[in-house]
């Protein structure tokens, strides 16, 4: 009897650190191990990742982790996993090793006891045959995964759009239904991301139609010798191959201008030798010297905004907006980032007003669509299906969608991230087991903490309503105040109210030194009741509420 338990550690409604694990008779095979960008409530944090700690008390029961595509979301959070999980086996297309080496060459892991292996034909791990099979999607190198038992399969689908994208891979339904050696799907995985979009992803994807008429206006003779700057998403490798191949039209050079993006598409050219739809391309260091370049400005997400807010600024070092130039944003925002790219988009404006912007009603990512689901579950015909790697809304979309292809609602299950799906010889027997410590984790720059409501209220305060610093010398016996105030801030007192807050401030501070014998002062108090009346003062008189610290130097 086969004993088989699905849960995630992170990817259930969130968008980003995706990482799934199917425990197939008390063995662990981990699927895909991201990170999360942090909202604008997480001030000051770089990157979410999972908790790993389930799954460092449970290391010897590791197979290995299958990673099926280099989006930040399903591979980036590998390096720590790595610290602190040894000898895992990664296993993964010559594609994905390529790029997932090179950002592990990025940390200061302290072993070598891990293996990244490519994996290109079904490879059996204890009873469990697992099947590598080519997806098409943003990237090159994207994989499903086939988990086939003795008695039926478990299938793995993320991150695809179904049809043929050339050198970006192609997805064939019905050739991954063959690789069920005539077994029953028991349980399919599959992405909801976009299951509340109707109509198939593959025919809402080309962008060329929707810009094209930029180009075809800048190729004019008063034009031709004005640049064109496309910002999109460096993992979104599909999007920039249209732009290419525009610029080729065009016969325009091509600079590329962020690192990640001409990492991979050097490989891809590397790997497609063939292809010979390749524009020029230029060194993105004379970025202001070529007058009619098409500048690909790529990064990650939040990174992308914040590049194009520096280039606006004027304080990039190579590229600078000029008012000739024709901008188009292809990088439509995650939830929480709104406000982010509401302010690159206006920042942009300033500089040129030949500016467009594909939206998210415009622009779609490789994710399954409505259609796209509900061909899946009609040809495959799954007993059981979980959709993942979404908001909670979205996968529940996705449940009806499995009942109008014929499935019992009931087997259509939505979880949240640690709820356990158990099923003994196929059955669904329980969904009431959750994980322990199942949560985000906070990453600044290289360095692991854990995450806590006080931290992130402390960061939203700071960088909403700044922080105002006190300190001053006190005489050790007499405890009476040796030298003035010493009064500092950061994102709070300007020229118009400086007045107005070092008043408030001296004097309430005055006020717990004067008429006050030696033994009435009691510095702890003072600072604690100072902190809490200049917050409420300055919040009566500028609506803020600063993060206050007060030291008090004996001598």
């Amino acid at each position: 009897m086969n004993k088989i338990n699905f849960y995630a550690l992170g990817g259930l409604d969130e968008n980003g650190k995706n990482c799934y694990v199917i425990e197939i008779n008390s063995k662990l095979y981990i699927i895909n191990s991201g990170t999360k960008v942090p909202i604008n409530t997480h001030n000051g944090i770089d990157t979410l990742i999972c908790n790993y700690e389930y799954l460092i008390k449970r290391q010897n029961d590791i197979v290995g982790l299958f990673l099926t595509d280099v989006q930040n979301k399903s591979f980036s959070a590998i390096p720590w996993i790595l610290m602190q999980i040894r000898g895992l086996k990664i296993y993964t297309s010559t594609f994905n090793r390529i790029v997932l080496l090179d950002r592990i060459s990025k940390y200061n892991i302290e072993h070598n006891e891990f293996q990244i292996n490519v994996i290109d034909k079904p490879q059996k791990f204890n009873d469990v045959i697992v099947t590598p099979f080519e997806i098409a999607g943003a990237m090159p190198g994207q994989l499903g995964f086939n988990f086939e038992l003795n008695d039926g399969n478990i299938l793995f689908l993320t991150n695809f759009v179904d049809g043929n994208l050339g050198p970006y891979g192609k997805t064939d339904i019905e050739g991954i239904k063959n690789l069920f050696n005539n077994k029953e799907l028991k349980i399919l995985i599959m992405d909801a991301n976009r299951s509340n979009y109707p109509g198939k992803s593959i025919d809402k994807l080309w962008v060329s139609k929707k810009i094209e008429y930029k180009f075809k206006e800048m190729n004019t003779p008063e034009n031709q010798h004005k640049r064109i700057i496309v910002g999109l998403y460096d993992e979104d490798m599909i999007t920039a191959h249209e732009i290419l191949l525009l610029a080729k039209k065009y016969n325009r050079p091509v600079i590329t201008y962020g690192r990640t993006y001409s990492q991979l598409i050097t490989l891809v050219k590397k790997i497609n030798k063939n292809l010979d739809h390749w524009p020029e391309f230029i060194d993105y260091r004379v970025a202001n010297e070529v007058d009619n370049a098409i500048i690909l400005v790529t990064g990650a997400i939040e990174r992308l905004y914040l590049r194009f807010l520096r280039i606006a600024s004027n304080n990039d070092v190579y590229l600078t907006l000029k008012d000739s130039d024709a901008v188009i944003i292809i990088a439509p925002p995650i939830n929480g980032l709104e406000v982010n790219y509401a302010l690159t988009l206006d920042e942009i404006a300033r500089h040129t007003s030949n500016l467009i912007e594909l939206g998210a009603d415009q622009y779609y990512a490789c994710n399954p669509a409505k259609q796209d689901i509900y061909d899946v579950i009609k040809i495959l015909k799954p007993k059981y299906f979980i959709p993942i790697q979404g908001l909670y809304r979205y996968l529940v979309v996705a449940s009806k969608i499995a009942r109008d292809a014929g499935m019992n609602l009931n087997n259509a299950l939505v979880l949240q991230n640690g709820k356990v799906a158990e099923f003994n010889d196929w059955n669904l027997v329980s969904q009431k087991h959750t994980l322990r410590n199942i949560g985000d984790v906070i990453i600044d720059g290289f360095g692991i903490g854990d995450i806590s409501h006080e931290v992130i209220k402390e960061r939203e305060n700071l960088a909403r309503d700044g922080v105002l610093a006190l300190s001053c010398l006190i005489d050790y016996k007499t405890k009476k105040t040796i030298n003035e105030l010493q009064i500092i801030s950061y994102g709070l007192i300007t020229k118009d109210n400086k007045e107005v807050i070092h008043k408030i401030v001296e004097d309430l501070f005055n006020k717990e030194f004067v008429n006050k014998k030696t033994s009435e002062i009691d510095l702890k108090d003072i600072q604690e009741r100072l902190r809490k009346s200049i917050k409420r003062k300055i919040y009566k008189v500028l609506e803020k509420e600063p993060l206050v610290v007060i030291t008090l130097y004996e001598i």
